[in-house]
């Protein structure tokens, strides 16, 4: 069971991201360099971590999309692997098209920094189980284009799978993570940190629950 953490220039949260796999779960899991394309089956859980990718000098997430690392990631899903992107890593989703939809500026044009209440909506395999659904997770969040949009049309293919309580963005009907199938893998971003909610120390480790579900729906 390999797992990988994509690395970019300007992530900032990808040890962060390491360190909550390694400190939650027994799975094997490394840094992957954007340079080097993901080869089919060699992982079955890749994250895209937070951070700024390449300064976010064009557009936040534009450039990281042309990384050969995220052009073979359409090919890995289809043949099995699980991605999770994660704020900065949700923005290169949006960007590659693997995730319908854009993230705009917050409605309040503030950066937002602050942990936040989330409800998980259905299932997402392998982050979410049925029986999931309901419970309540609190995570960080720190961003200025967290303003989840898109139109209905656009979301036939995916699900909301997380909202926020108390939409701190200004996101469409409160969305906070979004999930699809792909072949046989599947795609999911969000703009919480489960990584910085994974260590009891901090007295915050709701986000656990998603390195420790898939290591359980993976085996």
């Amino acid at each position: 069971m390999a797992w990988a953490v994509l690395q970019f220039p300007g992530s900032n949260c990808d040890a962060d991201a390491l360190k909550a796999v390694r400190a939650t779960t027994s799975v094997t899991c490394d840094f992957h360099w954007h340079a080097e394309p993901i080869l089919l089956g060699q992982y079955q859980v890749i994250i895209l971590p937070g951070g700024f990718s390449f300064g976010d000098y064009l557009r936040t997430g534009a450039i990281a999309k042309l990384s050969p690392a995220v052009k073979s990631l359409p090919a890995a899903i289809e043949a099995g692997a699980h991605v999770l992107g994660i704020c900065n890593g949700f923005q290169i989703l949006l960007e590659a098209r693997l995730l319908p939809g854009v993230l705009k500026v917050n409605h309040h044009l503030r950066f937002v920094s602050k942990n936040a209440e989330c409800v998980i909506e259905d299932e997402a395999f392998p982050w979410f189980r049925l029986a999931d659904k309901g419970n309540i997770l609190k995570m960080p969040i720190a961003h200025g284009y967290g303003n989840f949009q898109a139109p209905k049309m656009d979301l036939k293919e995916s699900s909301a799978v997380l909202k926020y309580r108390d939409n701190p963005n200004g996101s469409v009907d409160s969305i906070a993570g979004i999930y699809r199938r792909m072949g046989a893998g599947s795609v999911m971003g969000l703009m919480p940190h489960p990584e910085r909610a994974s260590f009891q120390d901090l007295q915050l480790n709701d986000g656990a629950c998603f390195w420790q579900n898939a290591e359980s729906n993976l085996r």
